[in-house]
């Protein structure tokens, strides 16, 4: 039975191997998968700690707000100094985002908006800015969720809402915002909510069902040629609909104690969600004029540093200012 750690670390190693390969296609499953546990963790922590805070709300927004900044103002400031370095188009791709004039330094400074830039330095902020959306709505959202066959009517609203977003209405300022995202929440929701928890058999049988699909795309050609092309339609699908097979298992997870093993992998991914894409820019520049045979040496060596660096920083940094936020937290309780 695998544990949240566990699950959170092995997400974040799909997304990292979905932009640092052309074989792995399910990165956009594994942000949708983080999305479905911030929804559980998130709401069980506002209603079981921060509602019980002296200003709850306020408590709860500084909290979140600074469970994300300081590991992103980190990795930001080294991607921007990766770029300097190797990306010869930087300058052209600054000028042409200073035109949408303070949003550009807005969106990288407060992380809202991010998701709407044209051009994105750190690329996996786009996430960041959609979960602090969904910190900002929340209060109001569970106001809306406490009768159960309402949260199954707006979950059902959310879902033909996110289809209609990624294939219909995929130009609207509306695609890029927590609308897209909510059902992946609401999923998160209702599995605290109704305290959601399904035999092991079960969680095998998807689990099952779910890897079974995904090796027919790799087995069968025609379907693989398909799933590889970068703005393939059938690529999104495939991803919101596989995301939904792995409910049971991100249920189930939340479920299981972490020992200290686990609780390293869970809290070293969220760095190593970010700081990936900082050692893309090097990485790209190197085995760009590369065969697929000479760029093995450069992966393993990107991989190595990449999952190290992410260790480093989340024991060293991060790890000792999240000790800080919760001493700050607790006064406040």
């Amino acid at each position: 039975m695998i544990k949240p750690g566990l699950v959170r670390f092995i997400l974040a190693s799909l997304v990292v191997f979905f932009h640092v390969t052309k074989f792995v296609f399910i990165g956009h499953l594994a942000v949708y998968c983080f999305f479905i546990l911030s929804g559980y963790w998130v709401t069980l922590m506002y209603e079981t700690k921060y509602s019980k805070a002296k200003q709850p709300l306020l408590v709860f927004y500084c909290s979140r707000i600074f469970r994300l900044l300081p590991v992103y103002y980190l990795i930001s400031i080294l991607t921007f100094i990766m770029l300097f370095i190797f990306d010869s188009q930087l300058i052209a791709r600054l000028q042409f985002a200073s035109l949408s004039g303070l949003s550009f330094g807005l969106a990288n400074l407060l992380m809202l908006g991010y998701n709407q830039l044209s051009f994105q330095p750190l690329v996996p902020a786009w996430s960041l800015d959609i979960e602090l959306q969904f910190y900002l709505f929340l209060p109001v959202i569970l106001i809306f969720l406490k009768q159960k066959k309402v949260r199954y009517s707006i979950l059902g609203i959310a879902f033909l809402l996110a289809l209609a977003l990624s294939f219909l209405w995929t130009d609207l300022f509306i695609s890029k915002t927590i609308l897209k995202y909510l059902v992946y929440f609401l999923v998160g929701i209702e599995i605290y909510k109704s305290k959601i928890e399904f035999n092991s058999k079960l969680e095998r049988i998807f689990n099952s069902l779910f890897v079974g699909i995904l090796v027919i795309h790799y087995v069968i050609p025609k379907l693989f040629a398909l799933v590889k092309l970068a703005d393939s339609s059938y690529n999104e699908l495939f991803n919101i609909l596989s995301s939904f097979l792995l409910i049971p298992l991100l249920s189930n997870s939340v479920l299981r104690k972490s020992d200290s093993r686990d609780i390293l992998l869970g809290g070293m991914s969220y760095v190593l969600y970010l700081s990936h894409w900082m050692f893309i820019i090097p990485y790209n520049h190197y085995i760009n004029e590369l065969s697929k045979i000479d760029r093995i040496p450069y992966l393993l060596g990107y991989l190595f540093i990449t999952y190290l660096f992410s260790l480093l920083i989340y024991q060293y940094y991060d790890m000792p200012l999240d000790k800080l936020r919760k001493k700050w937290v607790s006064r406040r309780m």
